[in-house]
């Protein structure tokens, strides 16, 4: 009888799991061919093999699929951060960082994606709305993991700034990178390397105070 259960219950995780990769695919799907924000719910669900009911128990929303996709890759890096209470600037560690475990390839494909149709600033207002919304929700999110690294003591003022500054960031690096590349350009090896020299610079801006500034860095850096 419990092994009955355990299976059922197995086989019902494991069907939730397929149905949203089927909304992610078929979202994928749709925006190689228009702009997100006008991807709607009912044509995402038609793709999956889904109804419309069934896709709101899953998501409230286009926006949450694609903050879940990148919340995905996200966590990824969360999970490499230590402790942050050690001293010193919090900053300079997520940097040093990010410069050790690299950014995941498929983030930056997505956000690729997200922008094929002109977005990083030079979109329309509401896909520029869309991509600040996701990475202002993600802040939010990174509070949370934040808070898991630092002294219980500390200032919740400081964590907020901190996770709105190490975002704002990541945005800032996007919007900087998408600018430099064309349309529908692959994500290889350079492209990575050239997001994470923008985003590096960012961050580099962030610990100096913005007091110094930066010159461009190549991307083979």
């Amino acid at each position: 009888m419990t092994q009955d259960v355990t299976e059922a219950l197995g086989r019902r995780e494991l069907n939730k799991a397929r149905t949203r990769e089927a909304i992610v695919a078929a979202l994928r799907d749709h925006v190689q061919l228009r702009p997100v924000d006008q991807v709607t719910v009912d044509q995402v669900a038609e793709s999956a093999g889904i109804s419309r009911r069934t896709f709101f128990n899953y998501f409230t929303g286009i926006q949450a699929v694609i903050s879940d996709v990148i919340g995905s890759y996200t966590e990824q890096l969360a999970d490499a951060v230590g402790d942050l209470s050690e001293g010193g600037s919090p900053v300079q560690r997520v940097r040093t960082l990010l410069r050790g475990v690299g950014i995941p390839r498929g983030l930056l494909e997505w956000l690729a994606l997200l922008n094929l149709h002109g977005g990083g600033g030079s979109g329309s207002e509401s896909l520029v709305a869309l991509e600040r919304a996701i990475w202002a929700e993600k802040a939010g999110w990174l509070e949370g993991q934040l808070r898991r690294r630092l002294p219980g003591d500390v200032d919740d003022l400081f964590v907020a700034t901190l996770a709105a500054t190490i975002m704002t960031c990541f945005a800032a690096a996007e919007q900087s990178w998408i600018a430099d590349r064309a349309p529908g350009a692959p994500v290889d090896d350079a492209a990575v390397r050239a997001f994470e020299a923008q985003l590096d610079r960012a961050l580099a801006y962030a610990v100096s105070g913005w007091a110094t500034p930066h010159p461009p860095s190549s991307p083979n850096a």
